[in-house]
């Protein structure tokens, strides 16, 4: 199969959200899309959180990209300051609350399309993506065995 469009995926799930950013009940989702004979499937892990997924998660061998539907904060980024001494978006003084589907895939690619509370549309954010999220994405895609499929 050809890679997946991991942008048209991120604002199809992103489109399906009918929440509010600023709900902090929000749950994470995570969500499977795999291959099953010619066709494309959408499984659902449900509840997760970002530890679960770096360490426990195991993608199913013909997994194709992984979904994870999370709520949190946002805050501007100052390229001045260096990734490991960047303080956490929730402790930002100019934070605001998203709603973020991120999607990982194909050959590690990661896009988030990240809803933030007050905003229309949502950001698209592809290359190199930050946080806790992406990373544990990234662990739990180095678990997946696409040759047992």
């Amino acid at each position: 199969m050809e890679p997946i469009d991991l942008v048209a995926l991120a604002l199809l799930c992103d489109a399906v959200f009918d929440g509010d950013p600023t709900d902090r009940d929000l749950d994470p989702e995570l969500f499977a899309i795999v291959e099953e004979a010619d066709a494309l499937a959408l499984w659902r892990f449900g509840h997760v959180d970002h530890v679960s997924v770096a360490l426990e998660v195991i993608p199913p061998p013909a997994c194709r990209a992984l979904v994870l539907l999370t709520a949190g904060w946002s805050a501007p980024l100052d390229p001045d300051i260096a990734d490991d001494s960047r303080p956490r978006p929730s402790l930002h003084p100019d934070r605001r609350r998203v709603f973020s589907t991120t999607v990982i895939g194909n050959d590690g690619e990661i896009v988030t399309a990240m809803r933030t509370a007050g905003e229309i549309e949502p950001q698209l954010l592809t290359g190199e993506c930050y946080g806790r999220v992406p990373a544990a994405l990234r662990r739990c895609w180095a678990r997946r065995r696409p040759e047992a499929a």
